[in-house]
This record gives C-alpha cells, sequence and structure tokens, in this order.
C-alpha cells in the first residue's frame, strides 16, 4: 500500500457561500470564468462583494480535483485531495483561498469586511464582528482585522471554542458540513 505524505500546507476557501437574493439569482452573467467575471462586475456580483465569485477558476486550475462549487456557489475543499501546490490560490482573483498547514483546520471562513447590519445584510453566515470568539478563546489567539475574525496560528491550540461561540457558524472545521449553512 502507498503511503501519502500529508502535504505542508493545504487550501482554504474563507467564504462558506452565501444565499443569493432574488436580484442576485435573476441576474445573468456571462464568464468563463472568476476573472471574467470580476473585470465585467469590479464591485462583484452577489451582496457580498469579498465572496466568492463562483465561475471555478480554482475547480479549474486544481489538477487532483480536489475543489469543487459547493450548492451554494462557493468554492468547497476536500482537505483529503489537496496536495497544497497553491494553484487555486494563484486562479482566484479575489485573494480567498489561503494556504495553511493541515492541523490547522478550524478557521473563519469569511472575507467580508463590512461590520454589524451592513454584513448581516450581505450574508447569513459573514462575520459581524460580534467578538464572541475573541472573549471566548482561552489562549487569545483570535482577533478582529478589518472587522473579520482572524486567527493567529501561534497561539492557537484547535480547541474548537470559537467555532461552538461563533453565532453565525462563520468559524468552522475546514472538514464541517456545509449543508447546514441556511
Amino acid at each position: 500500500m502507498e503511503k501519502r505524505i500529508k502535504p505542508k500546507k493545504i487550501a482554504l476557501v474563507y467564504c462558506r457561500g452565501r444565499e443569493r437574493t432574488t436580484k442576485e439569482l435573476e441576474q445573468t452573467v456571462v464568464a468563463d470564468n472568476c476573472a471574467q467575471a470580476l473585470e465585467a462586475f469590479p464591485d462583484g456580483i452577489f451582496t457580498c462583494e469579498k465572496g466568492c465569485l463562483g465561475f471555478g477558476s480554482c475547480v479549474s486550475a486544481c489538477r487532483l480535483g480536489a475543489i469543487s462549487m459547493n450548492q451554494f456557489g462557493t468554492a468547497e475543499v476536500d482537505s483529503s485531495k489537496c496536495v497544497g501546490c497553491g494553484l487555486c490560490v494563484k486562479a482566484c482573483p479575489k485573494g480567498i483561498i489561503h494556504m495553511l498547514p493541515p492541523e490547522y483546520s478550524i478557521m473563519p471562513r469569511c472575507s467580508n469586511e463590512d461590520i454589524g447590519a451592513a454584513a448581516k445584510n450581505a450574508c447569513k453566515v459573514s462575520c459581524i464582528a460580534c467578538r464572541l470568539c475573541v472573549k471566548n478563546c482561552p489562549v487569545d489567539a483570535i482577533e478582529i482585522i478589518d472587522n473579520c475574525a482572524r486567527i493567529n496560528l501561534a497561539r492557537c491550540v484547535m480547541c474548537g471554542m470559537c467555532t461552538t461561540k461563533c453565532p453565525r457558524k462563520t468559524i468552522i472545521d475546514a472538514d464541517g458540513i456545509f449543508t447546514d449553512l441556511f
């Protein structure tokens, strides 16, 4: 049996998806990839300007089939197939795919920089900078940067407390189930 070597890093998408508005569902966007869509709509095509465009540039870039589009039109990485090559990171014009060591699977899956009501209106699972994760982290590994939770990997002990305290389920485990979003 061939032993698979764990990659030094795996890709994680900092967007969980969104429930599309009626206007977004009616909008027809003709684009073959994310870069074309972003060029045509520089402010984004969905309510959340920072989120995944959903045109699959990262899917096309991944040679191993580790990335697919989930039911919410957002890129999702299968960590068991990801080898850490970084091609998806280069393919994403929004810069929302990050490479992280596989042991750090608990991360905020949001890139929205809006705060409070604006973040809530943009996406049902966006970070609203409520700071509950910051207050409940036993090792002070979380801070809010640009109105979005960010985890300091050097301090994080992967206890998962932030995932249980996040009221919008923005912070999840990479191997978490995406069907419970809305």
